[in-house]
């Protein structure tokens, strides 16, 4: 048995009755809803036998009774029903009150990829914080949200670490010194690749040959000494050239090498920290990479075939990257002092006070409040006393601000200050500190009067990419196209890069669709879809030249075109032999419509007998038969149900594929194991609570676009809670009507639509 909870259960309506009167909420809710939710009995542990304004003062209560009673999921369907007029009234009621309480963003610390971007516009260093800060919380898809930035003491010392290694490496003692690495094929080493039996990855005369990827990464990584095997580390942080010599061959494409950090020997560790495209015909790439002490490199072959069986005994028929020389230049110091130095370091005279000042107003862009600038000043004072140079007392200054709330933590006012606005509005577009510009147009009120010429040139600059990057990752959740396989002995010729493209699409539809402004209904459904040669192919569209994503235009008939048939969303929604209709149909309503489902947890849930089920329509419709599953299911299945037709990766398919996995010997390991593979006829004929039938590709989207004022404000709510660092609520649907009705006129216009979120005064509250 499981236990859930669900607003969907707050307001059990039992009794029913059509009042001929006005009715008030007390009369509704004591001749509808007391009987279940009285003295005697409070499903969901909810009470309406109490004074009426005991319940307008529970927010969350009125919240979710709206809602329930709005999409008309109570009264249950067997109980007599109040008239609909009576419902609407009392809804109209209850809303009204709800709109009445302003929400407020609850404090916001700046996440870690902020906290990256910040130090990097600040200082022009870029940081790599993996290892210093831990991940941020997610709540409701975003990483953003005051309510899960909770400050733990481990946090506490993370970030305490994190300055001090800001500061050391900012304000270094000297000026380090530049040297030169070079490798060959004699100091190349690779892993041993389990997926190809150790074939792989090989030396081949005065080369190194990378051939496989999955599911442990082939790699080349090098040593200084020839005969050693000990990897090449970094000696200390700063900035690295990186000159590689490398060709493919047995292609006639362009290929991608991948950068990662790691220990080259257990290669499941690697973190990517650079792609790298090779045109075909190329003869390898430079790149420059911050890096700090203790750092190895390896290089991977990422767009290799994923290998289906193993090599050992096979010669490797496909593409292969060679790799003949590597070059590694640094730390680099083209300049001494740096551009941080000078920044940070002010005159030799400079007196405590104006040290910290200086410094805060770098950091912040705002002075110190006099109650807590003393303490600043206090440290720097004693390390003065203590005979401390310029260098270090300015390192312990900054070490102090970098861990202080002023730094850490987003001001906010109940009304934003001015300079409060340009955070907030630079931190939504560029996920980082206002420039001056920004700055000087909050500082004379241009940003309040009009901020459309601010937002158009943050739109504009390349700083907008870590927008459209993180807001995409995270709504989207591309990150995850490709947690689960694609099992590589069912769906072979996947190569890895096709994988990485399904992950890259929805990221870039949202930047076309920003850059061109165009129509948030192509989220929806679209006459073209973006692809790279990959992809393109994948697809069996014309061709495309290129790793970069550029708009195809479909052919007459095509069922791709919007966020629901890209490969990415239907791989993400999949495991790896089969689909799963509940993800899709959950997905769908969590990130179109932006709807709340959460399994209920105070409603005791028997499983369904599932016994005698042949398919997946089956056993689902088993478990809708149970009344507190069916409410959620009903809209979730027939979403899901209708994608039926696309397989794990995406592609169109005529009937199921079940998977078994037969040992043949002892061992039973993943490549030991024989397939049974058992073709099931699909049927995916489901109906809508609104009674629409949905079978297909095509009838879905029909009926999202039935929607598509629903779906586009959800995706207007999605932009609000990523802008203001927190979830929407009931009282911030005027909020959304009123973008909504503002970018009517501009065919509901992505970019139209950032910009009436910054020109609403709601943009401006706290």
């Amino acid at each position: 048995m499981i236990r859930w909870a669900c607003p969907l259960m707050l307001v059990v309506c039992i009794c029913s009755s059509t009042l001929g009167v006005e009715p008030k909420p007390e009369r509704f809710f004591f001749r509808n809803c007391v009987r279940c939710h009285g003295a005697e009995e409070q499903n969901g542990n909810v009470r309406f036998d109490k004074p009426i304004d005991t319940l307008f003062n529970d927010r969350e209560l009125l919240e979710s009774t709206v809602a329930v009673l709005e999409a008309g999921e109570m009264p249950p369907k067997e109980a007599s029903q109040p008239a609909a007029n009576e419902v609407a009234e009392v809804v109209q009621m209850l809303q009204e009150r709800v709109v009445n309480w302003r929400p407020e963003n609850p404090l916001k610390r700046i996440t870690r990829a902020e906290y990256s971007n910040t130090i990097h516009d600040l200082f022009g260093v870029e940081f790599d914080f993996d290892g210093l800060l831990p991940p941020d919380h997610v709540e409701q898809g975003f990483d953003k949200f005051g309510d899960s930035h909770l400050m733990s003491p481990h946090q506490v010392m993370a970030y305490l670490k994190t300055a001090r290694f800001i500061a050391e490496r900012l304000l270094p003692d000297s000026k380090p010194k530049t040297r030169i690495w070079e490798f060959d094929a004699r100091h190349f080493h690779g892993s041993k690749n389990f997926a190809t039996g150790g074939g792989g990855d090989y030396r081949d005369g005065d080369e190194y040959v990378l051939t496989g990827f999955r599911p442990y990464r082939s790699n080349l990584h090098f040593s200084v000494d020839p005969q050693a095997h000990d990897q090449f580390v970094i000696p200390t942080f700063g900035v690295y050239r990186i000159e590689v010599k490398a060709h493919s061959e047995k292609s006639r494409e362009s290929e991608v090498v991948g950068i990662n950090l790691g220990d080259g020997r257990h290669p499941t560790s690697f973190r990517m920290i650079r792609r790298m495209p090779m045109p075909h015909g190329s003869e390898g790439f430079t790149t420059e990479l911050t890096l700090k002490a203790g750092d190895m490199l390896a290089l991977t072959f990422d767009s290799a075939r994923v290998p289906g069986r193993s090599l050992a005994n096979k010669p490797h028929e496909g593409p292969a990257m060679r790799f003949s020389h590597l070059k590694v230049t640094g730390p680099l110091a083209e300049k001494w002092p740096t551009p941080a130095m000078d920044s940070l370091l002010p005159k030799s005279d400079v007196t405590s006070s104006e040290l910290v000042d200086h410094i805060a107003l770098l950091l912040t862009q705002r002075p110190l409040p006099l109650k807590d600038r003393k303490a600043f000043v206090d440290i720097a004072r004693i390390q003065e006393k203590s005979g401390s140079s310029l260098t270090v007392r300015t390192r312990s200054v900054l070490i102090a601000l970098l861990t202080s709330p002023h730094f850490i933590y987003k001001a906010e006012s109940p009304e934003l200050t001015s300079v409060e606005r340009a955070h907030r509005l630079s931190y939504f577009l560029w996920n980082s500190v206002p420039d001056a510009e920004v700055l000087e147009a909050a500082r004379s009120g241009d940003l309040v009067r009009d901020p459309s010429g601010q937002v158009e040139r943050l739109l504009n600059d390349a700083r907008v990419d870590r927008f459209i990057d993180d807001f995409s990752r995270q709504w989207l959740q591309l990150d995850k196209v490709d947690d689960f396989g694609p099992d590589v002995r069912v769906f072979k010729n996947v190569r890895r890069m096709t994988v990485d493209s399904m992950a890259r699409e929805g990221r870039e539809l949202f930047r076309h669709l920003l850059q061109d402004d165009l129509s948030m209904e192509y989220f929806i459904d679209s006459d073209f879809v973006m692809v790279n040669d990959r992809l393109a192919r994948f697809y069996g569209l014309p061709p495309v030249s290129g790793d970069a994503f550029v708009p195809v235009k479909l052919p007459v008939g095509s069922e791709r075109g919007g966020l629901v048939a890209q490969a990415g969303f239907l791989k993400l929604t999949s495991i790896d032999f089969a689909t799963s209709p509940i993800h899709r149909g959950a997905w769908i309503l969590k990130n179109l419509y932006n709807e709340h489902i959460e399994p209920p947890a105070d409603i005791l849930i028997n499983e369904p007998d599932i016994r005698g089920t042949t398919t997946i329509r089956e056993a689902i419709l088993k478990h809708q038969q149970l009344e507190s599953c069916a409410r959620c299911h009903s809209k979730i299945d027939p979403l899901g149900f209708a994608l039926e037709y696309y397989d794990p990766v995406g592609r169109k398919r005529s009937v199921y594929r079940h998977v078994e996995e037969l040992s043949v010997d002892q061992k039973g390991t993943s490549f030991t194991k024989q397939l049974k593979i058992t073709s099931v006829p699909i049927d995916a004929v489901m109906t809508l609570p609104n009674g629409r039938e949905v079978r297909d590709m095509h009838t879905l989207k029909a009926a999202l676009m039935a929607d598509q004022d629903r779906i586009i404000k959800g995706i207007i709510g999605k932009l609000i809670s990523y802008a203001h660092g927190r979830d929407i609520t009931l009282a911030d649907r005027p909020y959304v009507d009123a973008v909504f009705e503002a970018i009517a006129q501009d065919d509901y216009s992505l970019r139209s639509a950032i910009h009436a979120i910054v020109a609403h005064a709601a943009f401006g509250r706290k």
